[in-house]
């Protein structure tokens, strides 16, 4: 299955977000360059500034956007205060919003290698691959240290079919953040997906006890351990997935585990998990379609049969209904 590849940069909040359906999310980096601000002509924030950037890191979104936008009434030339609007815009669920001020923090500083970051990976989620490129190419040059520049690069790399680019550029970010999961799980996944299993399996499992407590991380992890073909310690990814953050475990995150049992040889855990999902949302499409696959492998057509069933009640048009038909076609042959 496809891994989809989603998110945005947060430069205060190191936030990630888990996909649905049953792949894992490849988020774009989340870093806060503004470590290095003595060595780089960041601009400084002013107390209003400083105020709504603790309201964000709160989540107080609509607080740190009042605060903001008298910010910039009091000094319309702070590009800080554009780039923190943007940032607080998009947690608020507005991304045009959130792109006119990361572009007008650019109007007002060209070499602003946050917005240029965020409008990037802004532009990539919409395809606006050309453009995206170009934006993370000036941030990376902009300031070299970035891992989450050189991360995003290599993202949208990627989804330009430039395979040894966006080796290169992975390589660069882990070259500046070894220990960041995210990057090297998402590294692992593309040396996966260009015929290197060793190089995956390598990566992933680094990426493996690096990302203890990151939930995204571990998801990617576990997802692509599973394809590559070690169950065993995909499981052990998943499960530590499904223990991180303390919140409860998505329908998504728990057929990752499922799916993963399964490729472990746990048949019995596997139906567990997919049984807790079910119980969990009975609406959740995707895990009557993988409790249904099971199902059908060990030759309980009549079971199957009722999950495909269901499946294609609940997502006539879903990404696997043509699969569906086609098995309750040849179910309705073994009869």
């Amino acid at each position: 299955m496809r891994i989809q590849r989603t998110g945005l940069i947060l430069v205060l909040l190191a936030l990630c977000a888990c996909g649905g359906g049953t792949a894992a999310t490849r988020p774009a980096a989340s870093a806060d360059d503004r470590l290095a601000q003595s060595e780089r002509d960041v601009p400084q924030p002013s107390t209003l500034v400083q105020q709504a950037e603790q309201k964000i890191a709160a989540n107080d979104a609509q607080g740190a956007t009042d605060l903001l936008n008298e910010a910039l009434q009091t000094d319309p030339k702070d590009a800080r205060a554009a780039l923190d609007l943007g940032i607080a815009r998009e947690m608020l669920g507005n991304p045009q919003g959130a792109e006119e001020a990361y572009r007008h923090a650019l109007e007002l500083k060209p070499d602003f290698a946050e917005p240029l970051n965020n409008l990037a990976v802004l532009l990539r989620d919409r395809g606006q691959l050309k453009e995206a490129v170009e934006l993370l190419q000036r941030a990376a040059r902009v300031n070299p240290q970035s891992a989450a520049a050189h991360t995003n690069l290599a993202l949208a790399l990627e989804d330009l079919g430039d395979t040894a680019g966006a080796k290169a550029q992975y390589e660069q970010a882990l070259a500046n953040a070894p220990k960041d999961a995210m990057t090297r799980a998402n590294y692992g996944l593309l040396l996966l997906q260009t015929g290197d299993r060793d190089g995956a399996l390598r990566e992933l499992k680094q990426a493996l006890g690096d990302g203890q407590g990151n939930r995204a991380a571990l998801l990617a992890v576990g997802n692509g351990l599973r394809r590559a073909g070690d169950g065993a310690a995909a499981v052990q990814a998943m499960q530590a997935a499904v223990a991180a953050g303390g919140e409860a475990a998505t329908p998504a995150l728990l057929s990752e585990l499922a799916l993963a049992q399964r490729a472990a040889g746990d048949k019995d855990g596997a139906y567990a998990t997919i049984e807790r999902v079910l119980k969990q949302d009975d609406k959740y499409a995707t895990a009557h379609y993988l409790f249904a696959n099971m199902l059908a492998a060990d030759q309980r057509f009549a079971d199957a049969k009722k999950h495909y069933e269901r499946y294609l009640k609940l997502a006539p048009q879903g990404d696997q209904a043509a699969n569906a038909r086609d098995r309750l076609a040849v179910i309705a042959k073994t009869k």
